[in-house]
């Protein structure tokens, strides 16, 4: 409100020598937006590195599974070969299959090793044997094909990786929508702490407001200065805590390094990118917006 026709003083921003600044420096509210755009920015980075996770290794587990199905062939020593065989003449003559091969010892040894870990001891161990079927189209009918198996090889199964394949994606893609929940509620919490400080600020600060206006200072300048200052704290415990958050990706180690289930949570270069410098844009895009709110509705309500 500006009643008295003077010109408004050109106080700048933050302040500084003669000129007195509007925000105070220091106080409660200004380490609270601080603090919490740190612990809130900190948090963001790890839950989008998680949902980043999560998308890799749904993608991994679809490209890795899609068009590949196994069988398995479980018989005596003295009749594994001819088994192994007749599953190999039944599934060249099968519709929907592309090719199968027999998995050599060292890929058949390589698979226990991931799930057993290494050892001499799994050259002897009495494991079925695996032949990798190459899917063509929509692939082989399961049932027919496993009832061509169980009439010329006993003991013969096979697996199209339906029963799992689905629920290890759907598992991933849950868990990467719980990722991006969290962030937005994160999101969320932010903003209702940057509204609860530029509250508690301007609050504290009515009678300089009251005082601005009487000499003629308007709202709009009023609103600059206290916005400017609360997104320039956000935007700093932004910067800190992405970069607490990024540290501490860079430390975490893979996940069941060796085996299928093997996932980083550190992201890739596009991620890293993403996390350093869009985090804290973000957590000052929130405090900008929140803050210009609050202290108009604010200014409005102190008339």
């Amino acid at each position: 409100m500006s009643g008295t026709g003077q010109t408004a003083p050109r106080w700048r921003l933050f302040g500084g020598g003669a000129e007195p600044p509007i925000v105070p420096r220091s106080g409660w509210s200004a380490a609270l937006i601080v603090l919490a755009a740190l612990a809130m920015s900190f948090l963001a980075i790890l839950s989008l590195a998680a949902g980043m996770a999560a998308d890799r290794l749904a993608q991994s587990w679809r490209q890795d599974l899609a068009g590949v199905s196994t069988v398995r062939i479980t018989a005596p020593a003295d009749e594994l070969e001819a088994r192994i065989t007749s599953a190999l003449v039944v599934l060249g003559t099968s519709p929907g299959v592309a090719s199968a091969r027999l998995l050599s010892d060292d890929e058949h040894l390589a698979l226990l090793e991931q799930w057993l870990g290494p050892g001499d001891w799994l050259a002897d161990l009495p494991a079925p044997r695996l032949i990798e079927v190459r899917i063509d189209g929509a692939g082989p009918d399961p049932a027919r094909l496993q009832a061509q198996l169980d009439d010329a090889v006993p003991g013969a199964l096979y697996d199209g990786n339906a029963a799992w394949r689905g629920p290890l994606i759907r598992a991933a893609a849950a868990l990467k929508f719980l990722a991006w929940t969290a962030t937005a509620l994160i999101a969320l919490a932010a903003a209702g702490m940057v509204a609860l400080a530029a509250r508690a600020t301007l609050a504290g600060n009515a009678e300089v407001v009251r005082v601005i206006r009487l000499i003629g200072g308007e709202d709009a300048f009023i609103e600059r200065a206290f916005v400017g200052r609360l997104t320039a704290r956000a935007v700093a415990g932004g910067l800190a805590g992405s970069a607490l958050g990024c540290a501490a990706l860079a430390l975490m180690p893979e996940l069941a390094p060796g085996t299928p289930l093997a996932v980083s949570l550190g992201p890739e270069r596009a991620g890293w990118v993403l996390l350093m410098a869009g985090v804290p844009a973000l957590s000052g895009l929130i405090a900008w917006a929140t803050a210009r709110h609050s202290v108009r509705l604010l200014l409005r309500q102190m008339y």
